[in-house]
């Protein structure tokens, strides 16, 4: 890790806080889970009980094998379709959908639309994964409500825990602000990308508790989790699943926009995901702090992608624009955040305390 990761520090050993804190995720235990899952299944006569949302990467996989082999749920799964899920992914999902016998919704948006908010965060920001992780959350919540799923079993991994930036990403107000600065987008574009434009989180956690909204079980926080490699080999025989054979550690191959995301971020922060990941492996014994920095070395995070020129035409950004971008200061727009989800957070970590 880096001193440039958000409260990190270094003793004179030049041992970081994480590791020094033996900071390490102990799982909330499986029992929760199931009892949690058993509490949350469609009533008798419901078509299904969970919805899964998938990615064509480990994780999403993974909780697919879980939900239907393990927990015996009635399973159907969906997929945002940002027009950045590789080849790869689109494969292994088809194949697993077919194995496990469910049903899987393809949710696709206007691509310029698309382009257009990819490209307008992108340029003042440097960050698209914030666009795409409010739009996946509205088209999950969607399909969900439209579905009467009760619960919507997530592939957040413990893994990535750390992986968080500074900046609040996936704020919608702070998202409002960006889209109306560029004036690319009109309001009924904005709202139709948004699905629900005025959500916030205590408009979330209330339609959740009456039943308006799916609740949301993240279950790679309730059981030990496999290791990466172990995982890979569960999926590949369970479902059909194959690995990128182009990199050792294969994290988030689905989206061909991940080494080009790090890169900025790298650029931008200091860190990235690749970074935390890494740490988090050797904290939890999965691998040697030796192998992590070799990994990360080979990653050559501070240098362009491959598909570096590839993503640029997407976008329809030059290399020039893309200057500007690795220059933006981190927290630039942190004063936009909905001032309702700031009250949300602190109250939730008063609750905590």
């Amino acid at each position: 890790m880096t001193d440039a990761y958000p409260g990190l520090l270094f003793d004179e050993s030049e041992t970081c806080s994480m590791c020094s804190s033996r900071h390490v995720f102990e799982p909330y235990g499986e029992d929760k889970l199931i009892s949690i899952l058993e509490s949350l299944k469609a009533k008798k006569g419901g078509e299904y009980d969970a919805l899964v949302p998938l990615s064509g990467g480990k994780d999403s996989m993974y909780i697919l094998y879980l939900a239907v082999k393990v927990y015996k749920l009635k399973v159907m799964t969906m997929t945002y379709d940002n027009g950045f899920v590789s080849r790869l992914a689109i494969d292994n999902m088809n194949r697993a959908v077919k194995q496990m016998g469910v049903k899987h919704i393809v949710c696709k948006p206007d691509s310029e639309n698309l382009r257009k908010i990819y490209k307008d965060m992108l340029l003042r920001s440097g960050d698209i994964c914030g666009a795409c992780g409010i739009a996946i959350k509205a088209n999950i919540f969607k399909v969900a409500s439209d579905y009467k799923i009760p619960m919507i079993l997530l592939g957040t991994s413990p893994l990535e825990e750390d992986s968080f930036l500074p900046d609040t990403t996936q704020d919608i107000g702070r998202f409002k602000y960006i889209m109306k600065e560029a004036g690319n987008l009109t309001r009924k574009e904005m709202n139709e990308f948004l699905i629900y434009p005025n959500m916030n989180f205590f408009r979330l956690s209330f339609g959740k508790r009456t039943g308006k909204y799916a609740k949301e079980v993240r279950p790679l926080f309730y059981i030990e989790n496999p290791s990466d490699k172990e995982m890979g080999d569960i999926i590949s025989r369970e479902l059909g699943w194959e690995e990128d054979t182009s990199r050792e550690y294969s994290k988030h191959f689905d989206c061909i926009v991940e080494s080009f995301t790090n890169y900025v971020r790298y650029h931008i922060y200091g860190y990235e995901r690749r970074m935390c990941q890494y740490s988090t492996m050797v904290r939890r014994g999965e691998i040697t702090r030796e192998k992590a920095l070799a990994m990360y070395e080979s990653d050559k995070m501070s240098e362009k992608p491959v598909n570096y020129q590839q993503i640029l035409e997407l976008l329809n950004i030059e290399d020039r624009d893309m200057e500007e971008v690795l220059r933006i200061k981190p927290l630039k727009y942190e004063r936009y955040v909905s001032s309702a989800n700031k009250l949300y957070i602190k109250l939730m970590e008063f609750i905590k305390k």
